[in-house]
Parts: structure tokens; C-alpha cells; sequence
């Protein structure tokens, strides 16, 4: 009698096959050259997540072809089902799955600006189509060679030969790349990077067994209670097993993320004393308390220019003395809060008196980019303020579920200021510059939605200047590609460089406002999970590129999702003191942007002492905090030893002058002056003396 089928059965390492065929081949596409230069590292993360996730989608799409063959069979033939029988139905339902595979391809062919629903059904039929052709040609090798009597976990030779395919079509890809002069600068050593591939792929197979086992669990229990048997539950298993583990892995991420949002709360030894200076956030004179602003906030408000600063890198007189105003997420308890902080602050600090006010919209973990802040100090002579408030304390790319809160934080104030601002006579009230990096710009723009460009008008914000703008902007999607009556196409521009401004004749550039500068190689302004289903527009025809994007990247669903996804990351790479525009690196197009959209004066002579200045205090605080970010050689332990040696040349012991201070301290605070027990009274002696 024919045994009745088990998921255990060789059709079930059939599937698993097909994905190894499908995954090997995909191996030397995982190697192109994309934006960015990467390492060894970088690129066997590539090849293991790419080899991972072709291999689980074919996999289950030719479980699911089988699934569906075998309960064709028992209705057609109820009772136990052979093999034999088995193994033909699935050969036919991979034959019919390709054709529909192909149908779906042609009949959904790739459009401009499709909606995204186009782009999944178009990618499901390149899935079910590779599924059904891998799984046919394994199925076919398997009757060939009369399987059935064979092992069935043997995996085919045909696998093994599709690895080596993979290996000489990747040895011809980089021997043609190196004829044809396209290195970028990646190091990256094959032979290593395929083994840390195979590694990660490794375990994320381990993952993937776990979630096999846990599927037949499911699909056994099933079974037990419900008609069709262990196998026509699989795919019920596979969904329970999902779900598990997807819970398992939102709890995972929420504990790392209470963790990094921990850090970025914490205070940095470098920055630990609050500044001596009224015009800023977190002083002696400010309402919003120093060990509330971040860490990012305490950076940002200590190293505000002075006027000798601006005076020796401008050869002028400085005109005023900045204002920096910050709130951070623990200054106050809600949204409404730390706006009314933040206004309370420009009060306080006198900032409507400045000529320039520049709403800066931070990044993800609240930094505020010291070039764009720094740059317009210098360049207004001191006569701004700036003002920026905190909506998350992670990384950008780990705060994509703040910018909703971002943008109503961002909403709020644009309000608050266009109130505060209408009632201020026309000759005393500040130009307003809005300005916002990565998620900081998503966030700021995303608070414009179903405004256009008027939104920014009534919001009382005269200029703005947006850098590496994430993809999923919807108002900049709105207002580059709908035809919409609240936008102006005269008063906006999206630039890749300066050179694309100043290539605009000069009638144009003077009615441009709002400037959105976007590098052709920044992997977090192109990076989106379309990718993983949708060939982006800027793969478009090579000859049509820009120089930034290679001409042989080509899209391949998922796997070009963990390429650029890569990029994004190394798009970010900065180097201290040196400033560039390349990636996400904005720092080099800062300077001449702000000088010529805001239309501030200045010479070249001017220009390039800005520029030096801007590299060399990055050296200095990067290097400032490095020598002194631990606990013990911090801004308050320097201060500290900085003042026990003018005691000292001044003739005076710095000791007594030290423990007086502690013991008055230490008294009013928490009563333990016999820490600060510098005198001894005779026959005291130290243990161990």
C-alpha cells in the first residue's frame, strides 16, 4: 500500500533545493558594483541576506505548488497519494505556476510612478516563476535519476553546479569591471567574503530550520483536528511560525532600542558642565534644565560661535552674539510643552531681535549639524538664532517610527512662530530659514503635507534648505511630481551640487526659496522597501545616469533592497576635518548653498577662511572628545584642575580652596562633609599607615 506523504517526504527537500539552486545563482549578482564602495564585511552581509532570502521565497513558493498538487490529487483520488503520483502533480503545478508567473510579468508591466500594488503583483510572477523553474528542473533531475529509491535528503549535483557558475560568472564580472575602469574603491577579498556569506547565510538557514520545526508542530496539531493532513497545513504552520517570531524579534528591537535611546540621554564627560553664557539653552539663566537637553542638545549649545571667533574668521567686527535655543524630549513632558519651551527661550534670549532665525529640524538622535548652524553664524556676523527641538534619541535609521511625531512636533512650532511672528512690525521681524537633515528633513517636510509650497509661505519661513532627504517624503513627493494648485514650481528646486544651481541663469535662481540638495549616491535618500519589489527610476538607462551611479547596477528584487541598504549605511561615512559631498556628506555644499540662496555677503577670501574654519573646529571637538568623553578627565574635571593650578601661581593652596568649596557642597546637599576631610586632627592616621 502507497504510504501516505509526510512533510519529512523528498517532495519537501525538493522545495528546499529549488531554493538552494535559486540562492546559489544569485550569488554573483550580490558582488556588483553599486553607490558605494564596501568591505569584505559589508559584502558578505550582502551575499548571506541576498542568498537567505532567495532561498526562503522559492522555497516556500514551491512548498505551496506542491501543496496545492497534492490537494489536487486527493480530490480527484481521495485516499493515500503515492510518491510517484506526487512528485508529477507537482511537476505540473510548477508548469502551470510559470505560466502565470510570466502572465503576471507581462500583464504588469513597469510604468512611471506605478503604484506600488503593481510593482508586488509584477515581482510575485518573477517569484513564482523562478520557484517553478528551479523546482521543475530539480523535479526533473529527480525522475531522471529514479530519486524515489535514492536518499532523499541527497541534494542534486546540479546545485553544486550552479555554486560553480556562481564563482566563474563573479570572476568574469570583476575582470570585466577592472577592463573597463570601474573601480570604486571597495576592498573587498571574493574568496572571504563568499565563506562570511555562507556563515550568515548559515545561520539564518538555523533561523529558518527553527521556523520549519515549529511549522510542522503547528501543521501536525492542525492535522489532528481539522481534514487534509500534515502537508496541507504547512503553509498555516509557516504562518504561525512568522507571527511568532516576529513578535520575538519586536521585543528584542524594543529592548535595544530603550538601550540606544538610554545612551543618547546620557551625559558625556566632555560636555558636563553648563555653559556660562545667558544666549544659550541649558545656562545658569535658562529655563530649560542642562541635563534635559541630550547629549546631542549639550554639544549643540556649548559650542556656539563667539564674537571673537566670527570677528578673527571674518576680518570684520562681529555684529551680535548668537542665540542657540534647544529643547530636548525630557525638557518637558508633551509636544505642546516643549514648543511653549522653546518660545519661552527666543524670549528669553532676545532672538527676534536678530536679522536671521534658523529653525534647524534635527536628526534622528537629535543632533543638530554643527556645519549649517556654524555656517550661518558666521556668515550674518552673529546676527541669528537658532532653535531646534528633540523628537526621538535613536540613530535615523532606527527612529523611522518617530517621524510622524516629528512632523506634528514640527507642525506645532511652525504655528506657534507664524503666530508670534504676524504680530511683529514688517521691519523688525527676523528672516526664517527652515533647515533639515535626513530624517530632520523628512520630518520638517512631512509637516507640510497637502500644503505645497504655500504651506511654507503661510507658515511665515522665507527660505529653507533641505539635506539627503529621505525617499518616503510625502511632501516632497507631492510637490515634485503632483500637479497641484498650493505649489509654486518657480520657488523650489531639487539639486544634486552647487554646480546645478549655479547652472540655472540668475532670473531663476532669485525666485528659488526652497532648495532640496539630494547626491546622486546617497543610499539613504534612494534607500525604501520598494526596493525589494520595484526597479527604482534612477537604475534607468545607462547612458542617462549620472556619473554617481554606476552603469552596470542593475535591480534584482531583494537583493538589490540589501545593496543599497549597505550603501545607506557607508553613505554616511564622514572623516573629521575633511569636508565633503559625497553620499549622505553634506558638510562641502553647506557653505556655498547658504551663501547664495539666502543671499548673504560675503567674499572669496571670506568663503575660504569659512571653510578652513568649519574643518578645523570639527578636528578640535572630535579630538576634545575623545581625550576627555570618560569619567575623570570630563569638562568638569578640567575646569577643576585647570583652577586648583592658577590657585597655585597665585600663590594660594588649592587644596584648602578645594575642600572648603566640597565641604560647603557636600553640607548644603547631602550632608556628607567628611568626605571633604582635608584637615586631620593629630594621631589620625590612614589604615595601612
Amino acid at each position: 500500500m502507497a504510504r501516505q506523504p509526510r512533510p519529512s517526504s523528498f517532495l519537501h527537500h525538493r522545495a528546499d533545493q529549488a531554493g538552494l539552486l535559486a540562492a546559489a545563482t544569485s550569488v554573483p549578482f550580490s558582488f556588483q558594483r553599486t553607490l558605494m564602495p564596501r568591505s569584505t564585511v559589508d559584502q558578505a552581509l550582502i551575499t548571506g541576506l541576498s542568498f537567505a532570502a532567495n532561498h526562503a521565497l522559492v522555497q516556500l513558493a514551491q512548498e505551496i505548488a506542491q501543496t496545492a498538487a497534492l490537494v489536487a490529487l486527493r480530490r480527484v483520488a481521495p485516499g493515500r497519494v503515492s510518491d510517484s503520483a506526487w512528485s508529477r502533480a507537482a511537476l505540473a503545478a510548477d508548469a502551470a505556476m510559470f505560466g502565470a508567473g510570466i502572465a503576471l510579468q507581462r500583464r504588469f508591466r513597469q510604468t512611471p510612478r506605478e503604484p506600488l500594488p503593481r510593482a508586488g503583483a509584477r515581482t510575485t510572477g518573477y517569484w513564482l516563476s523562478v520557484a517553478a523553474g528551479t523546482g521543475a528542473m530539480i523535479g526533473l533531475v529527480q525522475e531522471v535519476r529514479g530519486i524515489f529509491r535514492a536518499d532523499p535528503q541527497r541534494v542534486p549535483a546540479i546545485v553544486l553546479t550552479a555554486a560553480a557558475l556562481s564563482l566563474a560568472s563573479e570572476a568574469a564580472r570583476r575582470y570585466r569591471e577592472r577592463g573597463e575602469g570601474h573601480g570604486d574603491g571597495s576592498k573587498i577579498a571574493p574568496g572571504k567574503a563568499i565563506g562570511i556569506g555562507i556563515g550568515i547565510a548559515g545561520g539564518l538557514s538555523l533561523a529558518t530550520a527553527g521556523e520549519r520545526v515549529l511549522a510542522d508542530l503547528v501543521a501536525r496539531g492542525a492535522a489532528r483536528v481539522l481534514p487534509g493532513g500534515e502537508a496541507v497545513w504547512r503553509p498555516l504552520g509557516h504562518a504561525v511560525a512568522l507571527v511568532a517570531l516576529g513578535r520575538g524579534t519586536a521585543w528584542i528591537a524594543d529592548r535595544s532600542m530603550r538601550g540606544i535611546e538610554c545612551k543618547e540621554t546620557s551625559f558625556e564627560a566632555a560636555f558636563d558642565v553648563p555653559p556660562p553664557n545667558p544666549l544659550v539653552s541649558g545656562s545658569l539663566e535658562s529655563r530649560v534644565p542642562f541635563a534635559t537637553l541630550s547629549k546631542q542638545g549639550r554639544r549643540y549649545v556649548w559650542t556656539v560661535s563667539t564674537r571673537e571667533q566670527i570677528a578673527a574668521v571674518m576680518e570684520e567686527p562681529a555684529v551680535a552674539s548668537p542665540v542657540r535655543v534647544y529643547c530636548g524630549l525630557e525638557s518637558a513632558s508633551s509636544e505642546e510643552a516643549r514648543v511653549a519651551a522653546v518660545l519661552d527661550e527666543l524670549d528669553r534670549t532676545g532672538a527676534w531681535e536678530r536679522a536671521w532665525l534658523l529653525l534647524d529640524s534635527p536628526t534622528g538622535t537629535g543632533y543638530v549639524n554643527y556645519a549649517a548652524v556654524s555656517t550661518l553664524e558666521l556668515l550674518t556676523r552673529g546676527d541669528c538664532a537658532t532653535v531646534a527641538m528633540q523628537y526621538a534619541a535613536r540613530p535615523s535609521v532606527l527612529s523611522l517610527d518617530r517621524v510622524s511625531e516629528g512632523a506634528n512636533q514640527a507642525r506645532l512650532l511652525f504655528d506657534a512662530l507664524a503666530a508670534r511672528l504676524a504680530v511683529l512690525p514688517a521691519d523688525r521681524r527676523p528672516k526664517v530659514v527652515l533647515f533639515g537633515e535626513s530624517l530632520g528633513a523628512w520630518s520638517s517636510q512631512d509637516a507640510l503635507v497637502d500644503r505645497g509650497t504655500d504651506g511654507l509661505a503661510e507658515a511665515g519661513i522665507d527660505f529653507a534648505i533641505w539635506i539627503g532627504t529621505p525617499y518616503p517624503s510625502k511632501w516632497k513627493e507631492q510637490v515634485c511630481f503632483d500637479d497641484r494648485a498650493d505649489v509654486d514650481p518657480a520657488c523650489y528646486g531639487v539639486f544634486s551640487g552647487i554646480d546645478d544651481w549655479e547652472a540655472l541663469d540668475a532670473e531663476t535662481r532669485a525666485k528659488v526659496r526652497y532648495v532640496m540638495i539630494t547626491h546622486h549616491d546617497d543610499g539613504v535618500a534612494l534607500f525604501g522597501p520598494q526596493l525589494a519589489i520595484q526597479a527604482p527610476e534612477w537604475l534607468g538607462p545607462p547612458d542617462a545616469r549620472p556619473p554617481e551611479v554606476p552603469r552596470g547596477m542593475a535591480w534584482s528584487p531583494v537583493t538589490t533592497f540589501f545593496q543599497v541598504l549597505v550603501d545607506m549605511k557607508n553613505s554616511a561615512t564622514v572623516i573629521p576635518g575633511v569636508l565633503a559631498a559625497k553620499g549622505h556628506d553634506y558638510r562641502k555644499d553647506l557653505l556655498p548653498f547658504f551663501h547664495q540662496v539666502l543671499g548673504l555677503d560675503a567674499s572669496e577670501h571670506q568663503l575660504t577662511r569659512i571653510e578652513r574654519h568649519l574643518a578645523v573646529i570639527e578636528v578640535e571637538r572630535t579630538e576634545w572628545i575623545a581625550r576627555h568623553g570618560s569619567i575623570g578627565k570630563g569638562l568638569a574635571a578640567t575646569l577643576v584642575e585647570r583652577w586648583m593650578r592658577d590657585q597655585r601661581d597665585a600663590g594660594l593652596d588649592p587644596n584648602e580652596c578645594l575642600v572648603a568649596l566640597l565641604r560647603e557642597v557636600a553640607t548644603e546637599e547631602f550632608h556628607a562633609a567628611g568626605g571633604a576631610n582635608h584637615a586631620s586632627e593629630p594621631g589620625d592616621h590612614a589604615a595601612g599607615a
